[in-house]
């Protein structure tokens, strides 16, 4: 009986599981890196809960989870602002909560305080979860503008 040869990197057969892989796991990183929330986060939605002036620093916003989360939005993480000539891009995410059975029932508000490093000026303040397919036909996204000046 004939022995076989071990294959080795150069071998055919070798190579191209090689640059399979290579592309599989290319691939999962760009799919990755096209999250619109940090790793580990889901999407946040927010309303204001106290009226900003054009001196304002902070805004004092409520974040409910947008996922059904058996009514709690629990942790939300670091807002995300984006500031731009005519508005501010305000993202909250919150904390994944490990819960794929969830019921689906309206999820708490969670009270925080966005503290900006610019005034608001007289721009617009955009929830920027609407701006993303995952929420913009809620009817929540209706209008993804918070606040007019």
């Amino acid at each position: 009986m004939a022995r076989r040869r071990p294959r080795t990197a150069d071998h055919p057969h070798v190579a191209r599981a090689a640059g399979a892989a290579a592309l599989v796991t290319a691939w999962a990183a760009i799919a990755v890196g096209c999250a619109a929330t940090p790793t580990g986060a889901e999407t946040g939605l927010w309303e204001i809960r106290e009226p900003p002036t054009a001196d304002s620093t902070s805004i004092d916003i409520a974040v409910t989870r947008l996922e059904c989360a058996s009514g709690v939005t629990g942790d939300v993480l670091e807002p995300e602002v984006t500031y731009e000539r005519d508005r501010i891009l305000i993202a909250t995410p919150v904390a994944d909560n490990h819960s794929d059975a969830a019921t689906c029932q309206d999820n708490d508000a969670v009270p925080i305080t966005v503290v900006l490093t610019e005034p608001v000026g007289d721009r617009l303040l955009i929830d920027a979860a609407c701006l993303e397919p995952e929420a913009g036909d809620l009817i929540a996204c209706e209008d993804d503008v918070r606040w007019r000046p």
